[in-house]
């Protein structure tokens, strides 16, 4: 946990919002789009998960079933078999949202704050030696009556994920 403080430069006591922030600023520097290395991305990705996880907050779980959903099935395919998809998409989650919760590698619950806030179920199959990807979007608050545009969220996701290849 040390390890991870220090490479984000964070000292206790220190928020979910905090180790975020400092996320964000260091994938800024460290990203292979920004001159930074694929090694240095990851390392940064994974001292905000052990410091998130570690973190005392209470996560907020959303019920699996996703009751009054929009979902979309299938919603786009990644030409590798998911237990690689899911790296992908865990990556992608990071820096579209806080994962609160995973079961690797065919499903992650992901609160996402960009481009829109709200609860994205994701779920990964595997499909002639690919994995197909699903989203059920529900809101993130107590509103009932949201409408959300799944193909932009889609297309978030699918950027994103092009943005943050693993080798």
């Amino acid at each position: 946990m040390a390890w991870a403080e220090s490479l984000l430069k964070l000292s206790s006591p220190y928020s979910h919002s905090d180790i975020e922030s400092a996320q964000r600023a260091l994938v800024k520097i460290v990203h292979p789009d920004a001159g930074g290395s694929h090694a240095a991305f990851i390392e940064v990705t994974k001292a905000a998960r052990i410091l998130l996880e570690g973190n005392e907050t209470p996560k907020r779980f959303l019920d699996a079933t996703f009751h009054g959903a929009k979902s979309d099935h299938p919603s786009f395919s990644i030409d590798v078999l998911p237990v690689d998809a899911y790296e992908y998409i865990f990556v992608a989650a990071n820096v579209l949202g806080q994962v609160a919760d995973e079961d690797p590698p065919y499903s992650l619950q992901v609160l996402m704050n960009d481009p829109v806030h709200c609860w994205c179920l994701v779920s990964i199959v595997p499909e002639a030696g690919g994995s197909i990807v699903s989203i059920a979007v529900h809101n993130a608050d107590d509103s009932q009556h949201r409408n959300f545009n799944l193909e932009h969220i889609r297309d978030s996701w699918v950027n994103t994920i092009n943005e943050v290849q693993l080798p």
